[in-house]
């Protein structure tokens, strides 16, 4: 019962490491957190070395071994949310292609963003 919980955990912070990586860029950069901006470049950096290397996520591997682990024996292996949240994470090889070139130009963009500053909020 503890792998099983314990996957379906590390299953969520996969989902989070992907909203972050999505919705981080606009965030930050509406916050103007320059910090934030950075760690959010590196993961972007580094999500794009994955892909392009072929490397595996390595929460897939941990999601993977804490489901093997799981050893409860029930009738449906899994939960109705994380299944979902997998179709989401889990993309077909098509879509995942895409998702690359569509990841290439979403860091562009953040790199971008460096140099073409936003514009600062005027104080009333």
């Amino acid at each position: 019962m503890l792998f099983k919980v314990a996957g379906h955990l590390a299953v969520f912070i996969h989902f989070l490491w992907i909203i972050f990586i999505i919705l981080g860029f606009p965030l930050f950069l509406y916050l103007n957190l320059a910090r934030w901006r950075l760690i959010h470049l590196v993961a972007i950096i580094a999500t794009v070395f994955m892909q392009v290397g072929g490397i595996i996520c390595p929460l897939t591997y941990i999601e993977a071994y804490l489901q093997s682990r799981d050893l409860s024996g029930t009738v449906y292996p899994g939960s109705f949310v994380i299944e979902k949240i997998e179709e989401l994470i889990y993309v077909e090889d098509f879509t995942l292609e895409i998702i690359m070139y569509l990841t290439a130009v979403y860091l562009l963009a953040v790199i971008l963003s460096f140099w073409i500053r936003p514009i600062r909020k005027k104080s009333i």
